[in-house]
Formats: C-alpha cells, sequence, structure tokens
C-alpha cells in the first residue's frame, strides 16, 4: 500500500510471533510491564469480527525486564498484554 493512500502514515503493520515489539500501555508497573519495555512477541490471540477481519485481543512479550512471579501458563520473563477491551 502506498503511502498517498493512508495520508502518509503507515497502514496496519501485521503482527508475527518472533517479531520485536514496544509495550505503550503500562500493564504491570510492579512487575516492569510498562510503557517503553521492548520485548519479544511470543504469541497472539485474536478474535474475528463477522467480515472475517482479525483483532488482536491479547499476546505474549517475553522481555529480560519482566520481574514478576511466573503465571502458570508463561514462562520466564513473559508477560501477557491485553487490548482495551475485552469481552468476558
Amino acid at each position: 500500500m502506498s503511502s498517498r493512500s493512508t495520508n502518509q502514515r503507515l497502514g496496519a503493520i501485521p503482527l508475527a510471533a518472533g517479531m520485536p515489539v514496544m509495550i505503550t500501555q503500562n500493564f504491570d508497573v510492579e512487575g516492569g510491564v510498562i510503557n517503553g519495555l521492548t520485548g519479544i512477541l511470543k504469541s497472539i490471540r485474536f478474535k474475528l469480527d463477522d467480515k472475517g477481519k482479525r483483532h488482536v485481543i491479547s499476546c505474549v512479550v517475553k522481555s529480560s525486564l519482566v520481574s514478576h512471579d511466573e503465571l502458570p501458563e508463561l514462562g520466564k520473563n513473559e508477560s501477557v498484554a491485553l487490548s482495551d477491551m475485552v469481552d468476558i
């Protein structure tokens, strides 16, 4: 997609496990999952809308700076980031 069609802004960037990412919200300040944390994307969970388009609902990020206690399903230095709104 050309930048002309997006008014000089980046379009949607596809997410892929193994790519570097940066957290842009404070999720767990005491555990180090804060705005500006960089890490590696380990996994992604999507939700399909009625048009078949995928929307991210959560992802697992690994960073050596994450210091909270390990959760049962996560490895060392891994943390979960959730979308702003999640249906429960």
